[in-house]
């Protein structure tokens, strides 16, 4: 049946639906990167050097889409804020709320299932070494919050250099290689600006009909030289032919995945748009759409929480890749969406308690350091785990801090009543159709 539901004009399906389908996928790749074993236990990433993996990431490894579509969201809302007169700080400060606010929530109850456990008389170490793989999905966020502050910028690079912005992100990128790689010099990191920067801005050209316009010619040709050049890059280069390897930090090998990927997604577009129009499928992207944050952030807490279920009733953790370990992961699985689906239905009820952010004007300066103290905050949870004391604390009390001085907003005085509200808008949020 064709879906009748009234869709805006400026709204693009196939992005909702990229994000919908990806969203799972990513989820998926963390439960079953949850490796628990060993005397003593720990927690270790299970797929580590596990090659049929390594190989399926080439198609799998769908990161950059999340970013692609959030270039095209990022400077679809930009623009309407724009064109109402907002300015960039009012823009950064609501995209800042809107990716910060929902890691206070998460974080406090992760490290409150991990008090349980240490209370309860799990070994510390255990805790220590699960708290840091569960935080590390989280690197998403202060990701994604430097690249939302460089939107305004990029949009305009976008605008008046679209060749020599993407040139020049690239030519950053090979440089960056080369020197970490072959020098040895610690600058990798950088990357993880420059290359999603890439894909961002391959959003852009997506939200402006580069690829439309397009032959489909040119876009196989494209994507075939992307995937050709990883190729070389392994093959020759050295580079590891694991993509969730050259992930961390992001290398040559990602951005050519993202370029890859912008034009099998340009390619697919016309066949998803007809598939949006049937009531089924739309209705699967919105569940994935609204509760996209909600799924993506507290996958965490679930596999949290069922660990310790199983620690509480003395269940085994079969040794990991073993025909034991495969035959209970879909158990394990089910058991994270189980508890996924219980937080579908109370987080977003809680979370709709916050406060509105103050309408009021709030200086670019101050945005930018509240968004910096929220980006160090989630980086000291990557760097340090999830363990609530001092570590998670710390890093938890940056985040709220940032969040409500963001949310309080000043020191100008309050703007008339009817100022643009863009928290609820779908486009605010990358993970959230």
């Amino acid at each position: 049946m064709v879906a009748s539901t009234m869709v805006p004009v400026d709204r693009d399906l196939s992005i909702d639906f990229a994000r919908a389908f990806c969203l799972p996928v990513v989820v998926l790749l963390h439960a079953l990167q949850m490796g628990i074993g060993g005397d003593p236990l720990r927690a270790f990433n299970a797929l580590d050097g596990f090659e049929p993996l390594a190989w399926a990431t080439w198609p799998l490894m769908i990161m950059p889409v999340f970013f692609i579509c959030g270039g095209f969201a990022a400077i679809t809302q930009w623009r309407r804020l724009r064109g109402h007169g907002e300015t960039v700080a009012h823009y950064l400060r609501l995209r800042a709320i809107r990716l910060a606010q929902p890691v206070i929530g998460v974080v406090a109850a992760v490290g409150a299932v991990l008090g349980v456990m240490v209370a309860a008389g799990a070994d510390p170490e255990f805790v220590r070494s699960f708290a840091v793989r569960l935080a590390e999905p989280l690197w998403f966020i202060p990701v994604y919050l430097i690249c939302t502050a460089f939107v305004p910028l990029m949009s305009r690079l976008h605008r008046h250099a679209p060749w020599p912005t993407y040139l020049g992100l690239t030519g950053a990128v090979v440089v960056v290689d080369v020197v970490s790689r072959g020098f040895g010099v610690p600058l990798g990191a950088v990357n993880w600006v420059l290359v999603w920067l890439f894909a961002q801005q391959l959003g852009f050209g997506l939200r402006d009909g580069w690829f439309a316009r397009r032959s489909k010619l040119v876009l196989a040709a494209v994507a075939v030289g992307a995937y050709g050049a990883i190729a070389v890059l392994v093959t020759v280069f050295g580079y590891s032919h694991d993509m969730l390897d050259n992930l961390n930090p992001p290398t040559l090998c990602i951005l050519a995945l993202s370029l890859g990927q912008a034009c099998l997604f340009a390619l697919a577009q016309p066949m998803i748009r007809r598939a949006m129009r049937w009531r089924a499928m739309l209705g699967a992207v919105y569940v994935f759409g609204v509760y996209g944050m909600v799924i993506y952030l507290w996958h965490t807490f679930a596999m949290a929480v069922v660990t310790g279920v199983q620690l509480a009733v003395g269940a085994p953790f079969p040794p990991v890749l073993s025909p034991a370990w495969w035959a209970t992961r879909p158990l394990w699985v089910l058991a994270i969406a189980a508890v996924v689906a219980v937080c579908c239905v109370i987080v977003p009820r809680v979370e709709r308690r916050w406060p509105a952010p103050v309408d009021r004007a709030t200086p670019l300066p101050a945005v930018l350091v509240w968004t910096l103290l929220a980006v160090g905050g989630v980086g000291v949870l990557l760097t340090l785990g999830y363990v609530p004391w001092p570590n998670g604390l710390l890093g938890w009390s940056l985040v709220l801090v940032a969040v409500v001085a963001l949310l309080i907003g000043g020191p100008g005085a309050r703007r008339p009543s009817g100022g643009a509200d863009e928290r609820a808008r779908p486009e605010a949020d990358p993970v959230r159709a």
